[in-house]
């Protein structure tokens, strides 16, 4: 059996100024000085791709750009964010409104 290329299965499209938001949001991480290391080795890693493999597109006189993630990796990007974002959030309890939601989903089905 040859080799398989396997293309990323998850696409992004961005416009160019959200590309460099992103990509500005990950180097902050990257440079945070965490307790866990793996979390900035992780946003390293994440840079570089993003830097390397991301596709710079002009349609219509519009810069964007095509980014695409395996499954694994845009969860390691999700978790970026959302820790990149938790000094700016409101604090508010979700997961006590998600759990009433469930139970209302629950009883109603029954």
């Amino acid at each position: 059996m040859g080799y398989e290329k396997k293309s990323p299965s998850i696409k992004l499209l961005i416009s160019r100024e959200l590309f460099d938001k992103l990509v500005g949001l990950i180097e902050m991480n990257m440079n945070l000085a965490i307790d866990d290391e793996k979390f900035s080795i992780t946003a390293e890693k994440i840079m570089n791709k993003l830097l390397t493999y991301s596709i710079p597109k002009v349609e219509n006189d519009m810069e964007y750009v095509d980014v695409r993630f395996f499954p694994n990796e845009a969860s390691d990007l999700i978790w970026q964010l959302l820790i990149q974002n938790d000094r700016k959030i409101e604090k508010k309890d979700y997961y006590s409104i998600l759990m009433e939601n469930r139970e209302k989903l629950r009883s109603e089905s029954k």
